[in-house]
């Protein structure tokens, strides 16, 4: 399994979210107990205390590694639609051959736009959220992974969930891409004209 965590300016970002997924995939697919505290157990080292860096834990029932990457915003201007059958990715794990595999159906586009269940879901590597004409930003009710920055959002009122459709996403405005390293000012506009049905 892996955590991924936005370390900015030597900061751990939204750690409480983090942690409880940690722990509970840990208890769900392990059976692991005591939870990890991750304000005990990571040690932000000095070369990324300044700047915007990825940390990366890979765990099973406990911590197995953890790195620290600096990190650069991938520009994100086109999507194609694919449909990933009976995909699951419920837990985020290392192992993303399924997805990879999806890939290979961008062609010319920079990423994919999952459907499951003809409901769409998520990109290849974030949650997303799509601006409606009431200025008010939407998330689907299903995606395939409940990212950290997703619940962050929806807790504090920010996004809301909804079904969205690939006939009902014409509708809507702009969509943007958010994870944990992306927040809605983080992630680039991009036009529902530009996503390949």
């Amino acid at each position: 399994m892996v955590e991924t965590i936005k370390i900015k300016e030597g900061i751990a970002v939204n750690l409480p979210y983090h942690e409880r997924r940690l722990n509970r995939t840990r208890r769900e697919l392990f059976g692991a107990s005591p939870d990890i505290d991750l304000t005990q157990t990571l040690l932000i080292p000095a070369f990324a205390e300044k700047g915007l860096f990825k940390c990366r834990i890979e765990y099973n029932d406990h911590i197995r590694n953890i790195e620290f990457n600096p990190y650069k915003f991938r520009t994100i201007r086109t999507l194609r639609m694919v449909e990933a059958g009976d995909l699951d990715y419920s837990y985020k794990w290392v192992d993303r051959t399924a997805i990879e595999k999806l890939l290979e159906q961008k062609a010319e586009c920079d990423d994919i736009l999952m459907v499951r269940d003809g409901k769409v879901t998520d990109t290849s590597y974030a949650n997303i959220i799509v601006r409606g004409s009431d200025n008010r930003w939407y998330t689907p009710s299903e995606p395939l992974l409940r990212g950290t920055m997703r619940e962050w959002l929806l807790d504090n009122g920010m996004i809301y969930e909804r079904e969205i459709t690939p006939a009902s996403l014409k509708r809507f405005r702009e969509l943007r891409l958010i994870n944990t390293m992306l927040g809605i000012e983080d992630s680039e506009s991009i036009a529902v004209r530009a996503i390949c049905f």
